[in-house]
């Protein structure tokens, strides 16, 4: 996916080296922000919030991208973070503004672009749209942080890691609405600013997390500038996890 409103795709077993060319390419109506892949499909997050998410059939080539409406509550900025859900029935879109919105293709909120908004409730039931806040920092939850990140774990796929400009990791029981457990802790750079985490990925069995840590931009160039100056490195590691503990405050 990229800022040139496509989005290619590749079979390395048929073209490879300087000349290679993709299987297929999809156009797109905004630039992409973001991508999730999960078989048969493709999600793609555009710089336009009026654009939304883009879902691609990769059955099919050429594909076509279907625009699908975003929950108002993430529909004033371009997505930052997608992901779909594991069994295909929704997708999830992360925010600039600290918040994650829950998709389903069921809903009457959700669906193809163009399908009336359901109105807001205080706990929709599952299988309905919502969204829920997250990455807020201070005592007033003042310090609002974009969604850079999501993944969902894969032994339990109701649980949703998402990642912040904060530098935190959380995990979330989506069905039941609260925080399961805290993964990572802010790292900061010598300027005392956190370091974002642009990116988390789950191991196949779910007992290990790859995270990169890096200035994802959101502070400008001066913020760039400051965590360079610090002499913070970009990063990639491995997070071993524990999953008995989730399990209690699952059951609790």
């Amino acid at each position: 996916a990229s800022l040139d409103k496509t989005v290619a795709v590749w079979d390395p077993r048929a073209s490879s080296g300087a000349g290679a060319k993709p299987a297929s390419t999809v156009a797109l109506p905004e630039r992409a922000l973001c991508l999730d892949l999960r078989w048969p499909h493709a999600l793609v997050g555009t710089g336009a919030a009026a654009a939304g998410a883009q879902l691609i059939d990769l059955r099919y080539a050429p594909g076509e991208a279907k625009p699908l409406k975003l929950h108002q509550s993430v529909s004033r900025f371009p997505p930052r973070s997608v992901a779909l859900f594991p069994g295909g029935e929704g997708f999830c879109a992360g925010s600039h503004d600290g918040r994650v919105a829950v998709h389903f293709h069921s809903s009457s909120a959700g669906g193809p672009a163009g399908a009336a908004a359901a109105a807001p409730k205080a706990k929709a039931p599952w299988g309905e749209d919502f969204s829920f806040k997250c990455h807020r920092q201070g005592a007033d939850k003042d310090r609002i942080y974009g969604v850079g990140a999501l993944s969902f774990f894969p032994a339990k796929p109701h649980l949703l890691a998402t990642a912040g400009s904060d530098g935190e990791c959380h995990l979330w029981d989506l069905k039941r609405r609260h925080k399961t457990a805290h993964l990572l802790k802010a790292s900061t750079a010598g300027s005392g600013a956190p370091v974002a985490l642009p990116a988390i990925a789950f191991s196949r069995g779910g007992d290990m997390l790859a995270y990169a840590r890096s200035d994802d931009w959101s502070g400008g160039a001066a913020a760039y500038e400051a965590t360079r100056g610090a002499g913070h490195a970009n990063d990639v590691r491995i997070l071993l996890l524990d999953p008995s503990g989730w399990e209690k405050r699952e059951a609790g």
